[in-house]
């Protein structure tokens, strides 16, 4: 029995190509547009019903997030990671001490920049911080300075996702979440 959702809840739906989709045992996968106006997906729902209260949930959650909130979020998802640390680093009033102001700023301009600069501040993932960190490994970046640029590009994303709350703080990674963690241990970043 298909169940009807209300308009611009998203839909949900099973990626197999069986024959009776209904009686699979493969998981629904559900896809909505999020506050900020991009499509997304996410799987692994093993009922219609979990599906369609994850999609109310996100539904509900849209509609409470209040349009000059909804647009502040669009505005920074869109600078860049090198338009943000450079409008940061004159914020930081805790960074006095020469040589740590220093350090930043090389950790900025010698790594962060070239490797992640043009990219939008949405569209960071765990994975894009892998990708970087095997980078710094590769291009002979010793462990010390891989660890520093990391609490570095870290303290970047949390200051932009606290801004403006774009996520829950317990779901980003990079506000204390289980994924910073597994980004960390498993780039030996303890």
């Amino acid at each position: 029995m298909a169940r009807q959702l209300a308009r611009g809840m998203g839909s949900f739906f099973k990626k197999c190509g069986c024959s009776r989709p209904t009686r699979c045992p493969h998981p629904y996968t559900i896809r909505f547009r999020d506050a900020l106006g991009k499509q997304r997906e996410e799987t692994g729902f093993s009922t219609q019903d979990d599906a369609i209260e994850r999609l109310t949930q996100i539904y509900a959650e849209k509609k409470r997030t209040a349009p000059s909130v909804a647009e502040a979020r669009r505005e920074l998802g869109q600078q860049t990671v090198a338009e943000y640390a450079k409008q940061r680093r004159p914020r930081q009033r805790r960074v006095t001490e020469y040589s740590t102001g220093r350090h930043v700023d090389s950790s900025i301009n010698d790594h962060i920049i070239p490797r992640l600069g043009s990219r939008k501040l949405n569209s960071i993932t765990p994975i894009v911080v892998e990708r970087f960190l095997g980078e710094l490994e590769a291009d002979g970046v010793g462990r010390g300075n891989q660890v520093n640029t990391f609490r570095t590009l870290r303290a970047i994303l949390r200051d932009a996702w606290g801004k403006v709350s774009l996520l829950r703080f317990d779901r980003h990674p990079w506000c204390g979440g289980q994924a910073a963690r597994m980004v960390s241990y498993s780039a030996g970043l303890r």
